[in-house]
């Protein structure tokens, strides 16, 4: 094939700034070690199996701890993103909670068997980081693209990095198998691993992105009172960015589901039978489906429009979730549940994996698109507080796997998935931009 369609086959081809829109990649990359190996694939089996050892307890502990760390982001996110604005902190701030989750997923390691609280000690500051870094991760992208084309930015990096999630699947699974570290208490040298990778992907980063200089403001010694007066003038402006607010509405709806799949993938999968050799292959079906799934807001969510591309995803997701439901309950009703087959859940990993790649891209560029550039790291502290909110939400999910069973838990998944495509429905995205384009005016003519 020609190297001229090739190239057309780039999705940031036209695009200024390449340099720092794959320096701002790289860092997407970097945290997938986090998400992948230890929110999805290994961390929680970890912590279920070595640590707490107790069947009866171990979804609603690891629900809670999970929980807990969110709420320190939802409290943490609004004022960290309006000082960041205020001070141009933004790659300050990835930096400073990239690098400090690095060392805390290196720490787990040292974790021994019942130590619950050492593991909670060590997890809660390790996601509270990556959670928070994503925030300031995804307000870089109005200084780094033209609204018109966030789709494919947000999209494309979203795809590197499950492209990159790939590649740890087989590093991991190198490790399983090279080095014998299939049992869950001989998983810490993969920890460390992912520390590494966390840390080592984030300097083209610290080498590379570069932030706008800070706007002129307040004294320092004003600068805590200041940004409380942003933040409280941000939400008596409410009513100005009612599109944006439904869609923060929507997305702790569907993000709860987005957040059930990261911390029980590998647990429901282990339930169901996989071993942990075909647990790695398992998500890897999922991943890549999810660089596929991403590939489509990628080409065609600017051009579609951001809306229509959540209500098509968010549809896919809620098939996925019903089918999830539908092959648990059907394996209940076996007279021998565990030779029941498992090829269903592959298909139903698919289409999971689909929906969860395509849908966290197309919402965070569906969100930086309402959003007003000159505040972009003040209203992503806000998406930070609503989106990660939805780990608190997972509780109801926890409690009803232990209580309930699996099949009941899928049902509630798909609920939160139905509900948050009833609220999409709502949202009037030219009015949204609008308003997001006028609020930005005072800034573009001062």
């Amino acid at each position: 094939m020609p190297p001229s369609r090739l190239s057309r086959l780039y999705p940031l081809r036209g695009l200024p700034r390449q340099g720092q829109l794959w320096s701002w990649i790289s860092f997407d990359v970097a945290n997938q070690s986090f998400t992948l190996i230890i929110n999805t694939l290994l961390f929680s089996i970890f912590f279920q199996k070595v640590v707490v050892r107790d069947p009866a307890r171990d979804d609603l502990i690891w629900t809670l701890t999970y929980a807990a760390s969110m709420v320190l982001v939802v409290i943490v996110s609004p004022f960290a993103g309006a000082l960041a604005d205020a001070r141009a902190w933004k790659k300050a701030g990835l930096l400073i909670t990239g690098f400090t989750c690095a060392a805390f997923t290196c720490a787990l390691a040292l974790i021994q068997p019942g130590q619950i609280a050492l593991a909670i000690a060590l997890y809660i500051p390790a996601n509270f980081m990556f959670s928070l870094g994503e925030n300031f991760l995804a307000s870089f992208m109005p200084e780094l693209s033209a609204r018109e084309h966030f789709g494919r930015v947000s999209a494309f990096s979203w795809a590197c990095a499950y492209s990159a999630a790939l590649l740890l699947l087989v590093v991991t699974a190198a490790l399983m198998i090279g080095l014998k570290l299939e049992s869950p208490d001989q998983w810490r040298p993969i920890f460390v691993f992912a520390g590494l990778w966390f840390f080592a992907l984030s300097l083209p980063t610290l080498l590379g992105l570069h932030e706008r200089p800070a706007p002129a403001g307040a004294p320092a010694h004003r600068l805590f009172t200041d940004t409380f007066r942003q933040l409280k003038s941000t939400i008596g402006q409410a009513a100005k960015f009612r599109d944006l607010a439904v869609l923060l509405g929507a997305s702790l709806l569907y993000g709860t589901g987005m957040t059930v799949i990261v911390m029980f993938a590998s647990i429901l999968a282990a339930e169901f039978g996989f071993n942990e050799v075909q647990l790695v292959l398992f998500v890897a079906v999922i991943t890549v489906s999810g660089v596929i799934g991403t590939l489509i807001p990628a080409f065609f969510q600017d051009r579609f429009g951001h809306k229509r591309m959540t209500v098509v995803l968010l549809s896919v997701w809620i098939f996925a979730a019903f089918g999830f439901a539908l092959f648990s309950w059907l394996r209940t009703q076996s007279a021998d549940p565990a030779a029941y087959p498992r090829w269903p859940l592959w298909i139903v990993g698919n289409f999971i994996g689909f929906g969860l790649g395509s849908l966290g891209a197309a919402n965070r560029a569906f969100f930086c698109y309402l959003t007003p550039a000159s505040r972009s790291a003040e209203f992503f502290g806000l998406w930070g507080l609503v989106f990660k909110s939805a780990a608190v939400l997972t509780i109801p999910f926890g409690l009803a796997k232990d209580i309930l069973g699996t099949t009941a838990a899928l049902l509630v998944l798909a609920g939160f998935l139905v509900a948050g495509l009833i609220v999409t429905c709502c949202i009037d995205e030219r009015r949204g931009l609008a308003a997001a384009q006028a609020a930005d005016a005072p800034a573009t003519t001062s």
